[in-house]
C-alpha cells in the first residue's frame, strides 16, 4: 500500500508531498534531503539513477519526468508488488507535470499551487487498505459484511481460492477514502496458511470475529495463536460479537486481556450496528495508520 507521494525539484527542493497512510512521524523535508543526497551521490560515483531504495519496512519508488523537472517518489510497502507500485508512480509522473509543467520552468517557489493535486492524488494514487475478517463459522463475519453497502465479490487468488469481497466507502474519515474487506473461515486460514500467503502478505489489518461466549473464546484463541507467526507484516484487533448477551459474554475488558489485542465489543442486532461497524473499521484503520 502506498503512504506517502513526494514530488522534489531537480535543484533539491520538495515541492509537493502527501501523506496517505501511515508514516506520520517521517518529517518530509528530512527526507527529501536525505534522498537528494543519495540521488547526487548516485550520479557523482557513476551509478546512474536510482530507481528504488528498499528499508526493512518499506520502499522507496523513484521516477524522473523526460525532461528531468523533478523527482516523483513512492513510499510503498515492503510486500507490495513493484510493478503496481510503478505504474501509479508513472500516473503520478504524467499528471503532475501536464499540470504543472509552466510552473516548473518558471518556478517562483510558490508550493501552495500545488495543493489542488490532493484530489488527483487520493482518487487515483491512493491504494485501498485491506482488512481481512477471520472467525469461525457462526461467529457473524457475513452479518457483518452485510451491513456494508455493496455487492459481495468473490475473488478467486492464483490458486482459485475463493475470497469474499466488499470495497467500503469511508465516508466518515478525513483521510482514507475506502478499504477492501475481505472474509474467511479462520480455521481455513490456519490450517491453509501456505495456499493463502499471499493474502497473509497482502493484508493491512487481520480482525478476529469471536463470539463473547467461554467456548468459542477459547477455540479462537487456540487459533490465533497458530496464526499470530505466520503474520509478519499485518495489525491484528479483535471485534467480540454478541455483547448483547449478557447472561453468556464475558466482559470486553477481560476478552481484551485474554487475547492480547485491541478489542471491540459488538453486537449486529442492535439498531445502532452498523453506525458501529464503520466507526470501529475506521478506527481499527486510523489506529494502524499512525503506528
Amino acid at each position: 500500500m502506498i503512504s506517502k507521494v513526494l514530488v522534489i525539484l531537480s535543484n533539491g527542493i520538495l515541492c509537493y508531498s502527501k501523506t496517505i497512510f501511515g508514516h506520520n512521524n517521517i518529517d518530509d523535508d528530512f527526507v527529501s534531503g536525505f534522498l537528494t543526497a543519495i540521488l547526487d551521490i548516485s550520479h557523482k560515483i557513476g551509478g546512474g539513477e536510482i530507481r528504488s531504495l528498499n528499508f526493512r519496512n518499506f520502499n522507496i519508488i523513484y521516477s524522473y519526468d523526460d525532461e528531468k523537472y523533478c523527482i516523483f517518489i513512492l513510499l510503498a510497502d515492503i510486500k507490495d508488488p513493484e510493478e503496481e507500485i510503478r505504474e501509479k508512480l508513472e500516473l503520478l509522473k504524467n499528471e503532475f507535470i501536464t499540470r504543472y509543467r509552466n510552473d516548473l520552468i518558471n518556478w517562483d517557489s510558490d508550493i501552495a499551487k500545488f495543493e489542488g493535486f490532493d484530489e488527483f492524488v487520493g482518487k487515483n494514487i491512493y491504494i485501498p487498505p485491506k482488512i481481512l475478517l477471520v472467525g469461525e463459522d457462526g461467529v457473524g463475519k457475513t452479518t457483518i459484511m452485510n451491513l456494508f453497502p455493496g455487492e459481495l465479490i468473490i475473488e478467486l487468488d492464483e490458486d482459485m481460492n475463493e475470497i469474499i469481497q466488499k470495497t467500503i466507502n469511508l465516508s466518515n474519515s478525513k483521510k482514507l477514502k475506502k478499504c477492501i474487506l475481505r472474509e474467511i473461515n479462520l480455521e481455513d486460514l490456519v490450517n491453509n496458511s501456505k495456499i493463502y500467503r499471499q493474502l497473509l502478505d497482502s493484508v493491512d489489518i487481520i480482525c478476529l470475529v469471536t463470539n463473547s461466549g467461554a467456548t468459542n473464546l477459547n477455540s479462537t484463541k487456540r487459533l490465533f495463536s497458530l496464526l499470530q507467526p505466520k503474520v509478519e507484516r499485518a495489525q491484528f484487533y479483535v471485534i467480540a460479537n454478541f455483547q448483547d448477551m449478557k447472561n453468556t459474554s464475558f466482559e470486553l475488558e477481560k476478552i481484551e486481556e485474554f487475547f492480547g489485542e485491541k478489542t471491540f465489543g459488538f453486537s449486529a442486532i442492535i439498531k445502532e450496528a452498523k453506525e458501529n461497524i464503520y466507526s470501529i473499521i475506521t478506527e481499527m484503520l486510523n489506529t494502524t495508520s499512525t503506528e
